[in-house]
């Protein structure tokens, strides 16, 4: 059993769904919006779900960061060369490659020969990287997708691939043609050598074409999967057309350029811009039947809106303004601490309207001399002032003496 480590390979696994899936292994605690897609897909597919500790994951990838999910599923399937030549488009596309080692280069070049179209992948049994966990992380999930043939001799495949009208073009550093001046319209085999040695010597003798990407630094080659990337989109660029297989790109759509035209010569239309009154004599779309015609303002005239009318609200206080006054306008009945006081220990509350406010009584009286009795408020019937020398007791009596009590009783 192999393992797939990593969200987006066990996603693309699920969705391509070429491949037995034993089980599948969940970190406990992890929450992830992707994790539960595949979660779902796994319910869907029948799969059963085991929740791990990260510790066991960890130990079961090794070194390979597997993002809190693992599948444990069946080996990859190889096809036949025949196989895969007889389910390829027209014109057919195959990526050769004798000797790439290493795993993160092959699914590199997986990835991309997937995403470019390829109809498959062609690999030597020997000397050549498996179909690991890490080639499958690596190709993002493109090792899925990808139809991959495995071969005894990469010379004899070329042979076979000759016999199907397959054209080979090579890519080594030794090449003595252009990689842009190759026909890539016609069927065509790309051929990519190892790291290090490149193309091997029978593989070399067999190609009909032999290519070299220039370099114009001081490096001396480029990477086999960067190599592989700018062979397999001149495929692309030259053929003018993706494959149907591959998601089109849309072609942007041309921006319409309005015109504006105008009245022509001998055109009768007066335009309302060129200076004439509207409801003057003569002009035809003048209504008639509007009850006010318009007509034009004099120098000294100004229009009814010119002036803005300034609305203010009754609420709206400003330094000086009684809060009292406003709430009184706006029909407030304020309830303060005062009253629910009097009406707590059973005291008479005074009426609203008899209570003094600065804003709404008139201007106070002239005091008198010392002890003279204050005169009553004008338009306000009460009983006669006390003598100065009686004090009231009870509730009606000075504050100070409402004080005393009210701090004695509390």
């Amino acid at each position: 059993m192999d393992l797939i480590c990593g969200i987006n390979p066990v996603l693309e696994a699920l969705s391509a769904e070429s491949r037995h899936f034993d089980r599948l292994l969940i970190a406990k605690g992890v929450r992830n919006r992707r994790i539960e897609e595949a979660i779902a897909k796994a319910g869907r597919q029948g799969i059963p779900l085991r929740f791990e500790s990260r510790e066991t994951l960890d130990r079961l990838s090794g070194s390979i960061p597997h993002q809190g999910i693992i599948a444990v599923v069946s080996a990859k399937p190889v096809m036949a060369i025949e196989t895969v030549l007889e389910q390829a488009h027209k014109p057919g596309l195959v990526v050769v490659l004798d000797g790439v080692e290493d795993p993160r280069n092959l699914g590199a070049i997986l990835r991309t020969a997937e995403g470019a179209g390829a109809d498959g992948v062609v690999l030597p049994e020997r000397h050549s990287a498996g179909l690991s966990e890490t080639v499958s992380r690596a190709s993002a999930g493109a090792l899925e997708h990808v139809k991959v043939a495995r071969v005894g001799n990469v010379a004899q495949s070329l042979e076979t691939l000759k016999a199907r009208d397959y054209w080979v073009v090579g890519f080594d550093a030794s090449g003595t043609e252009r990689w842009d001046a190759v026909d890539y319209k016609r069927n065509v085999a790309l051929v990519l050598g190892g790291e290090g040695r490149g193309i091997r010597r029978l593989v070399r003798e067999r190609c009909d074409h032999l290519v070299s990407i220039p370099l114009f630094g001081h490096v001396a080659s480029l990477n086999v999967s960067v190599a592989a990337a700018v062979a397999l989109y001149e495929v692309v660029r030259q053929r003018g057309t993706v494959p149907s297989h591959v998601r089109p790109i849309p072609a942007r759509a041309a921006t319409a350029v309005r015109h504006v035209v105008g009245p022509r010569d001998g055109d009768e239309e007066r335009d309302p811009g060129q200076g004439y009154v509207p409801g003057a004599e003569g002009d035809e779309s003048f209504d008639e039947d509007s009850p006010e015609p318009l007509r034009a303002l004099g120098d000294h005239e100004e229009a009814a809106w010119s002036v803005p009318t300034v609305v203010k609200a009754v609420g709206h206080l400003r330094h000086g303004g009684s809060s009292h006054a406003a709430q009184a306008a706006a029909g407030i009945q304020r309830d303060g601490p005062r009253s629910r006081r009097r009406k707590r220990h059973g005291r008479p509350g005074r009426p609203p309207g008899e209570r003094r406010n600065q804003a709404d009584a008139g201007p106070r009286p002239p005091a008198g001399p010392p002890g003279a009795p204050a005169p009553p408020a004008s338009g306000t019937a009460g009983p006669p002032p006390a003598p100065p020398g009686d004090v009231p007791a009870g509730p009606g009596g000075p504050a100070g003496s409402r004080r005393k009590r009210r701090r004695r009783r509390h």
